[in-house]
């Protein structure tokens, strides 16, 4: 061989023997599918092929992994495999792997000084292990696959002088591709068995979990139903059929997105959620199985309340194969809560009834829960303590939070009492009483209990104490003025801020008697609108309350309500400036008749009236109404008082002025034979006795038509006729005062139905009266004028007239005018005339301008009808026949005397007795035709008499007649029940006696 073809022939050994390597190399890196395990081998392989020692890294997630480091010689093989200790991180180290990782080209150095060894490692150790590895070359080769670079390949040279060439680092990177790509395949075929083995796993978990899925489902307590996508059901449990009475034969034509049920309940598009991929949450509906599948279910009752779920069930590729539904039974829960409900309710109906309220403080969180009448009882929302803590009346605050602090250290709350503020203003008392609760160390954690209202208890407890001040205030006083006042200034501002009582007047008017507020500006400014805008009739307001008996009252007065009903603007601007709020009109009623009204009113204080207020102030308004009757009672007696007083006077003195002449006649009488003298004497005693009688007749008239126990002895008379009869027996007075009489009468035919007798009495009394109150040279005028069914009488004078205030007082019982001290009179002459026009139907009042301006008395009667018939009864024939057997029985027995004698001188034969048993002794011997008998005897009074002579056979046909003080309907019934045949009142008229004898 020449010495020119020598280096060819080593230049093709050398390639055929890397040839050789990287052929053997390749039968290592197919030799095992753990990569691991071929790299461990192509390392060895490499050595000394390409240096003394090999080290194998590979990256795995974000580091290089060390996989296999190898050298030639044995000794040092624990210091190549330290360098993995000593530089765990290859990636982050100044190592050349490092570097060529991060860049993906080969580095080779041919020769490694001491010095460069330091810039290839990361520390002292480091540097130590290599100097001691003794490395003189390096070679660093990347691993690429597939254009990744997937590890490094770190060859080095030891042992000899040898320097990495180019030849070297082909070589060098040719492994380094192979060993990747065996990297790669292992990778690959590692990634294919385990997705074979999770597919194996999966598909195991799988069926496991179909198995668990059915017996899940078969063995759940719930009822569950499963779906086609279609809505066919393709599957229940037993569970669904215990529920619903169905089996899975039985739902062969159900499809559930066509249930109507659950469509017109609102479920079907909560449904389709589920059937289009979204599980969904299925709300409670009450579902009858026999409305959908009739007749399909073996139970009667099939309805339920249930809830449900749906959800989907999808296949790898997330295709939906089925729709699961589970159902909840709720029925019993709902029946239940039905059940709580309605106990819960009739709970609240108890609380509200009895203003009861349960609550419940969580201290923690502050928290109050309430039982559901809260907002009833709070009249506003209560959540938290602040919110409670504001419905308490700032001046209880203190207390109720003194009583909460001694709770929560001593564990008792004592009952306490305290005002709760309600949005309208009105004050509640409420009494609460509770528990607290602690928790294992001692501290309070809850507190709990009940509350009830006792307003109505305190309103009537306040009631009671001010109706009793009220009471005394009413009490202490006559004067219903000052007893107003008093009362006002309890009632303000306890139960008002104004008080006002107005009393109905004689003339029919509302008169203020009474108005208090604590401003006395503000009463002026209330008199003055009063002045200004009196209560009007049909308006409403007091006079609506006096007309119908009735309260009126408003809890809340808009001011829109003030401007629509004043009279003007400014009645509306006053109003609205004495701020009324609320307020109460009541009628202050006494004896049954209505007497006027008290008004309350709540203004500035904002408070507002209710019902119960409203039975309060009508209690206040009957006893105000008693005191102010009471009063004006005590008033009207006073005055009744003085006037009988008066009148007590005016007859004695009365009585007295006839008795004077009387007496007088008597004794010139008695001193004088003269026969002219003694007739001048018998005619003023006659006249003064007739004057007596009349006196004691209107006396006893007044007595009986008091009392209703006059009879009128009616008959069919005319106007003209009366007014005759009456003027005859006025005329001599009218005559005597020096008055003209005139008579101006439109139809003097005009009938009445009347007593002539009574009625000419009561024109008597008119005329009479108008002859003593008008003045010598007056005028007195008697008018008639008819008008349809009735005719009016007027006596008009031209006197002293009337005040306004005497018109209908003058008829009062004892009244008596001015002048009448002058004048003379009882006082009862116009009190007896008008109760006599009464009993005809009629009606007596008077009219006049004013003192000085003369008076008008007018007498109004009704007509007589056709129809009215004459009871008069036919008048007695008084001419005396003489010669009668006559007793005369009287105790008092100058009475007796004097009667004897008159009838003596009538030609009649008498016996006189003092007492009944000398009548009856008389009787022995003489039988008399008629007996005059004294009722009033002691002893036999004449009643007893009466029965004892109608007893004797001798006397039974006898003619009694009663002779009597007695004079009374009554004592005239009572005469003729006892047999009596006529009835005669003390002083007798000489001719109406004799007319009995005929």
């Amino acid at each position: 061989m020449s010495e020119d073809s020598r280096p060819q022939t080593d230049a093709a050994a050398r390639s055929l023997h890397r040839l050789a390597f990287l052929a053997r190399a390749g039968e290592q890196l197919a030799a095992s599918l753990d990569y691991a395990t071929t790299l461990g081998g192509v390392a060895r392989l490499a050595i000394p092929e390409l240096g003394d020692f090999c080290v194998v890294d590979v990256v795995e997630g974000e580091r290089l992994h060390r996989v296999a480091a190898e050298h030639v010689r044995a000794d040092k093989q624990p210091l190549v495999r330290a360098l993995t200790q000593a530089n765990p991180d290859p990636a982050a180290s100044p190592a050349p792997a490092g570097r060529v990782l991060a860049s993906g080209m080969t580095e080779r150095i041919e020769v490694l000084t001491a010095e460069s060894l330091a810039s290839h490692t990361h520390s002292d150790a480091h540097l130590q292990l290599v100097k001691d590895i003794g490395i003189r070359s390096s070679l660093a080769v990347p691993m690429i696959a597939h254009g990744r670079v997937i590890g490094v390949m770190s060859l080095g040279v030891t042992e000899s002088d040898r320097r990495y060439d180019a030849e070297d680092q082909l070589l060098a990177e040719e492994l380094a591709r192979r060993a990747a790509l065996a990297v790669e395949n292992a990778r690959l075929y590692r990634s294919l068995q385990d997705e074979l083995q999770r597919r194996e796993r999966a598909e195991s978990e799988l069926r496991l979990s179909e198995q668990r899925f059915r017996a899940i489902m078969e063995q759940s307590p719930l009822s569950t139903q499963r779906f086609a996508p279609d809505g066919r059901t393709i599957g229940v449990n037993e569970a669904f059929t215990r529920l619903w009475g169905l089996s899975f034969d039985a739902l062969a034509q159900y499809n559930v997105l066509e249930d109507p049920q659950l469509e017109e309940k609102g479920i079907a598009p909560l449904l389709r959620r589920a059937f289009e991929g979204t599980p969904t949450a299925l709300p409670a509906i009450v579902y009858d199985v026999h409305r959908t599948l009739p007749e399909l279910s073996t139970y009667e009752d099939a309805t339920r309340w249930i809830t449900a779920y749906a959800y989907p069930v999808r296949d790898d590729a997330g295709v939906i194969r089925e729709v699961v539904l589970v159902h909840n039974d709720v029925t019993d829960a709902r029946r239940a809560e039905a059940r709580l409900l309605r106990s819960e309710e009739r709970l609240n109906e108890v609380l509200i009834a009895g203003g009861l309220l349960t609550w419940d403080w969580d201290m923690a969180t502050g928290r109050v829960e309430c039982s559901g009448n809260a907002r009833e009882f709070f009249g506003m929302e209560v959540g938290q303590r602040d919110d409670f803590m504001r419905t308490i009346h700032p001046d209880d605050l203190p207390l109720l939070l003194g009583v909460s602090r001694a709770a929560i250290e001593t564990g008792e709350f004592r009952a306490i009492e305290y005002r709760l503020r309600t949005s309208n203003g009105r004050e509640r008392w409420v009494q609460t009483r509770g528990q607290v609760e602690f928790n294992g160390n001692g501290e309070p954690v809850r507190m709990f209990g009940i509350t009830v209202e006792v307003t109505e208890r305190h309103r009537a407890e306040a009631a009671t104490r001010l109706l009793a001040d009220a009471g005394e205030a009413l009490g202490a006083s006559l004067d219903y003025a000052t007893t107003l006042d008093n009362l006002a200034r309890i009632v303000v501002p306890q139960v008002a801020d104004w008080f006002a009582v107005d009393l109905i007047t004689d003339d029919g008017e509302l008169e203020r008697v009474a108005v208090y507020h604590p401003d006395p500006e503000r009463v002026a400014i209330a008199n003055e609108f009063f002045r200004r805008y009196p209560p009007r009739r049909g308006a409403g307001g007091a006079w609506n309350v006096i007309e119908t008996r009735r309260p009126e009252w408003a809890s809340e007065i808009p001011e829109q309500l003030i401007i629509d009903n004043a009279v003007d603007a400014e009645q509306a601007r006053m109003l609205i400036n004495l701020q009324l709020r609320s307020y109460i009109l009541v009628p202050l009623i006494a004896r049954d008749t209505v007497i006027g009204v008290l008004t309350l009113v709540y203004a500035e204080s904002q408070r507002r009236y209710e019902a119960p207020d409203v039975a309060f102030a009508l209690d206040l308004a009957r006893r105000a109404a008693i005191a102010v009757d009471n009063a004006r009672l005590h008033l009207q007696l006073q005055d009744e008082h003085r006037r009988k007083d008066e009148f007590l006077a005016t007859l004695a003195h009365e009585l007295r002025n006839p008795l004077a002449p009387l007496r007088t006649g008597l004794a010139l009488l008695q001193a004088t034979d003269d026969p002219a003298t003694a007739v001048r004497a018998r005619t003023v005693m006659e006249r003064q006795l007739g004057h007596m009688v009349r006196l004691i007749d209107d006396l006893l008239d007044l007595s009986r038509v008091t009392r209703g126990a006059i009879a009128l002895q009616r008959r069919r008379v005319a106007v003209g006729d009366v007014i005759t009869s009456a003027l005859e027996a006025s005329r001599p007075l009218l005559d005597a005062a020096g008055l003209t009489l005139a008579v101006d009468i439109d139809d003097a035919d005009t009938p009445l139905d009347a007593d002539d007798t009574r009625l000419a009495q009561v024109l008597t009394n008119l005329l009479n009266n108008a002859a003593k109150f008008t003045p010598a040279g007056g005028r007195v005028e008697v008018r008639v004028r008819r008008a349809g069914a009735n005719v009016g009488i007027e006596v008009v004078d031209t006197g002293i007239g009337l005040a306004p205030l005497q018109i209908d007082r003058i008829f009062e019982m004892f009244e008596r005018g001015e002048g009448s001290e002058v004048h003379g009179g009882l006082g009862i002459g116009l009190t007896l005339a008008r109760r006599l026009a009464e009993l005809h139907g009629g009606r007596l009042h008077a009219e006049s301008d004013g003192p000085g301006r003369g008076s008008r008395f007018v007498l109004d009667l009704p007509v007589a009808s056709a129809a009215q018939r004459d009871t008069t009864t036919p008048a007695i024939d008084t001419r005396s026949r003489g010669g009668r057997r006559v007793l005369v029985v009287d105790d008092n027995t100058d009475a007796a005397l004097m009667l004897a004698a008159l009838l003596e001188l009538d030609g009649h034969d008498v016996r006189s007795a003092g007492s009944g048993d000398d009548a009856l002794a008389v009787v022995d011997d003489f039988v008399p035709d008629i007996a005059f008998l004294d009722l009033g005897m002691p002893g036999m009074s004449g009643f007893e008499l009466a029965g004892r002579l109608r007893a004797d056979p001798r006397t039974a046909t006898t003619r009694l007649i009663a002779l009597t003080g007695w004079g009374r309907d009554e004592d005239r019934d009572r005469t003729q029940a006892a047999g009596f045949d006529a009835h005669l009142t003390k002083p007798v008229d000489p001719a109406a006696l004799l007319g009995l004898l005929a």
